[in-house]
């Protein structure tokens, strides 16, 4: 007879490696987009189109990215977790080499737009591996480490992108990320067979349709801000989003067997943790494409210059994310996510102090909102775990990582029309003489707002492990 303490030992093995796979895999999914933000002009430049042309390079990703963690969330009960999650893989690894090798634009972004539909399967059930592969009191660390990655690669990525367009061109940035698809073989090998079992249901298109057009309208009204003001064509995109999302809400709700099933909207714990996910996201994002900008078109820095002003945040991120999941495993999520979005808007104010000006203030800026992040992401994804019961885990986690990512395009989309709204000459909201950098500076104070406003949020967060497991019960008995 073996050993209990050695299939124990081998079990926490075969997750340890397990866990490595997943933070490579995310960490080139992630980094593929960041990178890619430093190479957008110089490919408009090679095409020898406009920024309303080669912006949807990361427009049409991000869009496709966000609503397709939702449906790989709900396919994945379908078809399977191991199978989904190594196809995510293939299609990201493909279509990187094939936009490398694209003669126009048009094939380039549509590429872009298929890369973000498959390559979304990665953090959405990446996550459900997790769930699958580690007790839920240790979850938490283990979503620290691949949060850890995600934040990493979120703030290394402009300065691997600057180093390579400058080395060897745009084309360069994709090709980097074509190595994940070396660790499909690893996959086949690694991840068991078990997390291919399927439950036999349909797969709701209608609603998944319903809810791709209500995001997509919403989203996409913000370009149109930017290029055609508050006009009919914004006040129509809204009006589609609304009553895209409202025939959605009344899809889930008159089919046997819906998208997303009615019950995770009615589980207050649920919602609490997918908005206060939502609002920080959508400040760290916003505030990180606008550090770029305004160090590259105000202080005249180069990209690799960039990236090593972000670095000291994404060193904050490496160390604290493991740290700040553990914490969650042992005190719960909301003192970790409060302390975490207190930083947030320290680091924001410190950010738009010298936004244009000091380089040093902006990396402690940055430094800061490193640490805040690190300190609640983490518990925030293993929180969404633990209140959700084992039937509605999959579908619920698609859910939360679709909001969490969108609000990361909507981070971006407002902070970048907060400064197309203003004068080059605007005055700082702060009293402060900052020139150019003045829009910029207001922009952050803008996404300061959403980190309030989540902070209002934090009481609705569960207060403690024990809470988190009484409420994942409590949505048993309200789903059976």
């Amino acid at each position: 007879m073996i050993p209990a303490s050695a299939v124990n030992t081998t079990i926490d093995r075969q997750a340890s490696f397990t866990l490595m796979l997943l933070c490579a895999v995310v960490f080139l999914s992630v980094v593929n987009g960041t990178m890619v933000n430093v190479a957008l002009p110089i490919i408009g430049q090679a095409f020898q189109v406009t920024e309303g042309t080669y912006g949807w390079i990361v427009t049409g990703n991000a869009l496709a990215f966000g609503i397709f963690n939702a449906v790989h969330g709900r396919l994945a009960d379908i078809v399977g977790i191991r199978r989904l999650y190594l196809l995510g893989i293939v299609i990201f690894g493909a279509t990187s080499v094939l936009v490398a090798l694209s003669p126009t634009i048009e094939i380039a972004i549509a590429l872009r737009v298929f890369q973000g539909a498959g390559s979304a399967a990665i953090p959405a059930l990446g996550a459900m591996i997790v769930v699958r592969s580690f007790p839920p009191s240790k979850r938490g660390a283990a979503m620290g480490l691949i949060l850890g990655s995600v934040g990493v690669a979120a703030s290394l990525g402009p300065f691997l992108g600057g180093l390579l367009v400058q080395i060897s061109g745009w084309r360069a940035v994709f090709l980097f990320t074509s190595v994940v698809l070396l660790a499909v073989p690893v996959g086949l090998k690694l991840l068991p067979k078990s997390l291919d079992e399927r439950i036999p249901q349909k797969f709701d298109v209608l609603g998944a349709l319903l809810l791709g057009i209500g995001v997509t309208a919403l989203l996409y009204s913000f370009n149109v801000i930017e290029r055609l003001g508050f006009g009919a064509t914004f006040a129509a995109l809204i009006a589609i989003g609304v009553l895209g999302l409202a025939a959605f809400g009344w899809r889930i709700s008159h089919t046997p067997e819906p998208f997303a099933h009615p019950d995770l909207f009615r589980n207050t714990g649920f919602v609490t943790i997918t908005a206060v996910a939502f609002l920080s996201n959508a400040t760290r994002f916003g505030t990180i494409v606008l550090v770029p900008i305004f160090l590259i078109e105000v202080n005249g820095l180069a990209p690799v210059w960039v990236g090593l002003v972000l670095l000291p945040g994404a060193l904050m991120i490496a160390a604290i994310s493991p740290l700040s999941g553990k914490l969650s495993d042992r005190i719960g999520a909301r003192r970790p996510v409060a302390a975490g979005m207190l930083l947030l808007v320290a680091g924001n104010l410190v950010t738009a102090c010298f936004a244009g000006g000091n380089v040093l203030g902006v990396t402690i800026g940055m430094a800061l909102y490193g640490m805040g992040f690190a300190l609640l992401q983490s518990p925030l994804v293993a929180s969404v775990t633990r209140v959700l019961a084992p039937q509605r885990a999959s579908g619920g986690m698609g859910i939360f990582m679709m909001i969490f990512f969108l609000g990361g395009a909507f981070g971006v989309a407002l902070s970048v029309t907060a400064v197309e709204l203003q004068s080059r000459e605007a005055a700082s909201w702060l009293g402060f003489s900052l020139g150019a950098g003045a829009p910029y500076s207001n922009a952050v104070l803008t996404l300061t707002g959403l980190a309030l406003l989540g902070l209002l949020m934090l009481p609705g967060l569960p207060s403690t492990p024990g809470v988190e497991v009484e409420n994942a019960a409590d949505a048993v008995d309200g789903q059976s």
